[in-house]
């Protein structure tokens, strides 16, 4: 005798079992909306993980930070940390935005300071509304501000363009490549960059509508090849948080001159764990677009 079928079944446990397959598509369906819904919910709480913690800097190193207010967000507030070079005023500067889960006072961004300010470079540096000291909701749109607004303070004390770079880490690469397609920088760094966030979003969640979800994009692919100056990419073969492939699809879609160093470290620590080639690689660039420096670019 064969087993009982959806033909042979008498009505009655026909209809049961279509309405049974129907209510389990339908729950199914109804959890997927539920969890894009979430998503999209709380999309700010996902992609930003602003870090408010107070960090020591060390004693000499917070000697040479000038602390500049700013309001570039209307009625909220906004911070520089600004790194001269006393004996060379007129040496070239850096704007630095640094990446997600951290602020200007984290360790691994003083160190960050410290070798650019050992190759002879000023640096200033925007906080990002609710990072750090500075109050806010964060969004790539109001880190994009605080970037510009560090581009305008340096041109308010008169700075060319031509003395300018910009750096961008991690989260702050998508900053960098905003301000970069809209300015006249003399070069562009970006360490530990993506292509977008939701292309690293897509690859962790391939079962998501992710490109129609995800509102805060940086989507620096799309604006690489309008960067008009010499472009340095820094990334680990290491690095699980961003995976050395976006690096290369930046590369690729950029303009010449450009170059991708690969280095070993991860995506926090390749300054330390890869520290000679790192240190290297950023000396010869940095020579090259500011060749009337190069005597103060020793490591």
């Amino acid at each position: 005798m064969c087993p009982t079928d959806e033909r042979t079944a008498p009505p009655t446990l026909r209809r049961f079992l279509r309405w049974s397959v129907v209510g389990v598509v339908t729950a199914a369906v109804l959890a997927y909306l539920t969890v894009i819904g979430y998503l999209m919910a709380n999309e700010v709480q996902l992609v930003f993980v602003p870090n408010r913690k107070a960090y020591p800097v060390p004693t000499d190193v917070a000697a040479r930070i000038e602390r500049i207010p700013r309001t570039p967000h209307g009625p909220a507030s906004g911070l520089l940390w600004v790194m001269r070079q006393p004996a060379h005023a007129d040496a070239p500067w850096v704007v630095y935005l640094h990446g997600n889960g951290a602020n200007l006072a984290t360790p691994e961004n003083v160190e960050r300071y410290e070798a650019l300010g050992r190759l002879g470079l000023q640096v200033v540096a925007p906080e990002y509304p609710g990072f750090g000291e500075v109050n806010g909701t964060p969004s790539e749109a109001v880190l994009d501000a605080a970037a510009r607004d560090a581009w305008a303070w340096l041109r308010e004390q008169g700075v060319p363009p031509s003395s300018i770079a910009i750096y961008g880490w991690s989260l702050g690469s998508g900053v960098a490549t905003d301000l970069a397609s809209d300015v006249d920088e003399r070069g562009v760094v970006l360490e530990g960059a993506f292509s977008g966030v939701d292309d690293r979003a897509s690859e962790l969640y391939p079962w998501l509508p992710i490109r129609l979800m995800v509102r805060n994009r940086f989507a620096s692919r799309e604006r690489i090849a309008r960067l008009g100056s010499p472009l340095l990419l820094l990334h680990a073969t290491d690095d699980t948080v961003v995976p050395v492939s976006h690096a290369r699809m930046l590369l690729a879609g950029a303009r010449e001159p450009r170059r991708l160093v690969e280095l070993t470290g991860g995506h926090v620590h390749l300054n330390r764990r890869d520290q000679a080639r790192y240190t290297q690689a950023l000396q010869a660039f940095f020579a090259s677009v500011f060749p009337p420096a190069t005597a103060l670019l020793q490591p």
